[in-house]
């Protein structure tokens, strides 16, 4: 499916990455719950104002494919207002982190076409006084993956486990808050897809077609796997609100397909990607509330293999760290850059 050169499927994928014209089915949802329709959208929109859920997107699964450099950057970046503007701006960062690591003190989660791609925007940013020059700063370590050897992407895949935590204790706490049945309930079915739906009629007067040419043609954008069904996800994606996120490397020594099939399994693992940088063959973004929790997770994939995990290492960004993670900036950002060039 060439979307890429299509104006109308691309303004229609802004709407949809965007989330406008996609909603929670309050109504519904209602219903399912057994309440009135005022107390499901009264406890919808807690959630939402609580930021611990954000509205229903349609995921941008194809940005992997679009954008297969992934960059991870530490940096020696100015504490300035105008430096944090540029992290919230630009279209290639997807996050940015206060960090200590020695001459570092930003973590950079970056997505490019192509290394060319990266070192032109890296001279760019310099020259428009984005970022400042070299010799005012400690120069970046930047270490290359490949985001097409993703073997795992599920960002909801932490609701499994808050699933048995309040089958446990009856209640789940998130981002300070305890939430009860009621709550959970629709936190746990929005996040699996349940009661979203698409307003077609109002995506159609925006574009100027017809429903049925905007329902089939995200048919079409589903079936090609350019997205995903709509879900809600926690406002800082990968990360549950308060959890930190904890960036890992895992040498295998053995039993490599045994490895990746156990990350694959674990809820605590919303992303993994096959690398061979330095003695490492996993690159894993992991989240825990606490970073014992993360210590705790260390030792049972050692014990599970024994034998065959080598060298593990962490960067552990804090929940009390993030700059900014925005889910939708960089695949929106892809959107724009494509409709500019169309235009041109």
């Amino acid at each position: 499916m060439d979307y890429l050169h299509n104006k109308k499927d691309l303004r229609l994928l802004r709407y949809l990455l965007s989330g406008e014209g996609v909603h929670v089915n309050v109504s519904e949802l209602a219903r399912d719950m057994d309440v009135h329709w005022a107390t499901a959208k009264k406890k919808l929109e807690t959630l939402y104002k609580k930021g611990l859920l954000n509205p229903p997107i349609y995921p941008f699964i194809q940005l992997y494919d679009e954008y297969p450099l992934l960059v991870l950057v530490r940096a020696d970046m100015p504490r300035t207002q105008w430096v944090k503007e540029f992290y919230q701006n630009d279209s290639h960062i997807f996050a940015a982190f206060t960090c200590m690591e020695g001459l570092y003190n930003t973590f950079l989660i970056e997505f490019f076409e192509s290394l060319e791609d990266y070192h032109s925007w890296r001279n760019d940013i310099v020259k428009e006084n984005k970022i400042p020059s070299r010799e005012e700063r400690t120069p970046a370590n930047a270490d290359f993956f490949s985001n097409k050897l993703t073997f795992k992407y599920e960002p909801n895949s932490f609701i499994e486990q808050l699933e048995d935590e309040f089958e446990r204790e009856g209640h789940v706490e998130l981002g300070g808050e305890e939430l009860d049945r009621e709550f959970f309930h629709i936190l746990n079915g929005v996040m699996k897809g349940e009661h979203i739906r698409t307003n077609h009629s109002y995506l159609a007067r925006e574009l100027g077609v017809n429903r049925k040419t905007v329902k089939r043609r995200i048919e079409k954008l589903l079936s090609h796997e350019i997205i995903d069904e709509p879900k809600c996800f926690f406002p800082k994606l990968l990360v549950p609100p308060s959890y930190n996120l904890i960036i890992t490397m895992i040498e295998a020594i053995a039993e490599r397909d045994q490895i990746k099939d156990y990350l694959k399994k674990d809820p605590n693992v919303p992303r993994a990607v096959e690398t061979s940088t330095k003695r490492y063959n996993f690159l894993v973004f992991t989240a825990f509330r606490t970073v014992e929790d993360f210590f705790d997770w260390s030792e049972r994939i050692r014990s599970e293999f024994p034998e065959s995990i080598g060298a593990i290492s962490k960067t552990i960004l804090s929940s009390k760290m993030i700059h900014l993670i925005n889910p939708s900036k960089v695949s929106l950002g892809f959107i724009e850059k494509r409709l500019k060039e169309l235009s041109n």
